[in-house]
Order: C-alpha cells, then structure tokens, then sequence
C-alpha cells in the first residue's frame, strides 16, 4: 500500500486517472468501514479511477477538543494494516493540525479533494462533516460536485442483526465493557492489541503457565480487567491463548496494570518478539485467591474454557 503522510508527498500525477476517494476516521475499520471501502474500489473499477483513501492520523477531536477525544481503538499502525487487508492500495493519513483546522469546508473540497487527489468519485458516511468548525455536510458535497465534475455516494450505516447499528463509538464501548466478542462482531474479526514480550516476573512459569508480557506502549484499545479465551499471533502464526488483563490481585493487589497472554500447547522463547493479542470472549473479571493452589486450579479451568471457546471459531 502506497502511504502519504502528508500532502506534500503527492506528486502531481499521483492520481492522474482522477481519484476514487474514501474519506472517514477509519477508527477500527469495522464492517461499516469496510461497505465503504468496497463501495469506492467498485466504482474505481467501473470508472478507471484510482481507488484511494483520505483519512486523519489523530482524531481532529484531539486537536480542537482533546478533553472529549475519544481513546483510539487501534493505533495508527493498526488502521493502516486493516486498511491494506482489506485491500486498500494507496492511503493518505496527514495529520489533524491548525492548517486543516482553518481550512474553509468550500476550500477542502476545491485545494484536498480536486486540486490534491483529482477526486473524480466521493464515497461517504451519511453523517460526514468537514471543514473550518465541521461546516461543511453531504448537501454541500453534492452542490459543489456538479461544479467541480466528481460525483458523491454515501454509504448507510451498516446495521448488525444481532448487535444494531455499527459505528466506531459502538465497537468502542463495548471493548471498554469487556464485551469483546460484539465489538468483533461489529469489527468483522477479533479486536486485539498489540507489543514487545518482556520479560516479567516468571511467577506464571513458576505456577506452570507461562505468560508472555506486553511490555512498553501497548497498541490498540485495552478492554476492561479479566481474564478472556483469545489468540496469540507470532510471526504470523495464531496460536490459542488464555488472556489476562490488569492487576495480579492475588499477588500483586498494588501493582501496574498489564497485558499476559499463556499460549496454550506452545514451546519456544518470545521474549523481544512483537505480537498480536486477539481478543475472543471474555471469560470472567479478575480476583483474589487465597493461595497458589487455588488459583492454579482457577487457571487450569480458564485454559479448559479457552480450549473449548476456541473450537467454536
């Protein structure tokens, strides 16, 4: 996938057969994301444009009000590996800043969407804004796109059967409550995390279930303390893994929060490799045991119902 970080990086023929363009957050590219994306690549297709998409490395929230800016669901690593599986070729993800923030919602379309991307094609969400205090909406879009000489489709929001309405605050909220498995639902695939494995304080291989600790800066949006049946990938291979997040309660009631994952049935070191963390279901919230014996126990039922979750996916 062709990445610009800023609008300086793209040349004038960049997208000389005139822009297919996706504009959004992209925050999770969820199924909603996805309609899009597949919608704009159809009509690139169709049209013999270049499929692109426009997005933002920082939610704008976090430059115009970062006291209500959401936590981001993936890093900006994250999106742009979601963006490229899901067939994304070229992506330009430049940074929210003062410029932009001044930026005209009639000066947006005319200098980023003409000037910059030859935008021949628009694909939005119905409740897209922007420009200089979000003024700018579909309608405007449309007006302006018969002058200009691009056209607009926007795309409806994706409703689940089972969950509702698919949205980025909706995937966001039920990560944050543990419900991991109707953010995968709204997700498409299992939300996850991802770091370095450190080395911790071995206690898990002293109790005969070694853990691999994310040490560092943690990619991706944590979801509630407990315990969850999810995945490990290493070097690009899943393995079956009974996930802890949070605080050691029995041991270490006063300790950091952090990220352990006992890879079940596997043998080898990780420690240095970066991994992703998959998250499947969650399995029940943390507490403290009276002893090593009991918690062994509480853990050889976690690793059985890991097993037995896995199966089913």
């Amino acid at each position: 996938m062709q990445i610009y970080t800023t609008v300086d990086e793209i040349s004038a023929d960049a997208f000389a057969n005139g822009g297919a363009v996706a504009i959004g957050k992209f925050d999770g590219v969820h199924r909603g994301h996805r309609a899009l994306l597949a919608r704009t690549g159809e009509a690139a297709a169709e049209r013999g444009l270049d499929p692109l998409v426009f997005t933002f490395a920082n939610n704008p929230l976090s430059f115009l009000k970062p006291e209500l800016c959401p936590a981001p669901i993936m890093s900006r690593a994250q999106r742009l590996d979601a963006l490229a599986a899901a067939g994304v070729t070229a992506c330009v993800m430049v940074p929210f800043d003062a410029a932009l923030a001044a930026l005209s919602a009639e000066d947006f379309v005319t200098e980023m969407l003409v000037q910059r991307l030859h935008v021949k094609y628009l694909c939005v969400g119905a409740d897209f804004r922007f420009g200089r205090g979000g003024a700018g909406d579909v309608a405007l879009l449309e007006e302006m796109s018969t002058k200009l000489g691009f056209v607009v489709e926007v795309i409806d929001e994706v409703e689940d059967e089972e969950v509702g309405r698919v949205s980025s605050s909706r995937v966001r909220e039920a990560i944050i409550a543990g419900d991991v498995a109707r953010a995968a639902r709204m997700m498409g695939r299992p939300m996850s995390v991802r770091g370095e494995v450190v080395h911790g304080d071995a206690r898990g291989r002293d109790l005969g279930f070694p853990t691999a600790n994310l040490g560092g800066e943690v990619e991706g949006l944590l979801p509630i303390d407990g315990v969850f049946a999810g995945w490990a990938i290493v070097d690009g291979v899943r393995h079956p893994a009974a996930i802890s997040v949070g605080v050691n309660l029995t041991f270490e009631p006063e300790g950091s929060p952090r990220v352990e994952a006992f890879l079940i049935d596997f043998t080898g070191d990780l420690y240095g490799k970066r991994i992703e963390v998959q998250f499947v279901e969650r399995l029940r919230g943390m507490v403290a045991y009276s002893g090593v014996e009991a918690l062994v126990v509480q853990i050889e039922e976690d690793v059985r119902a890991t097993r037995e979750i896995l199966a089913m996916h």
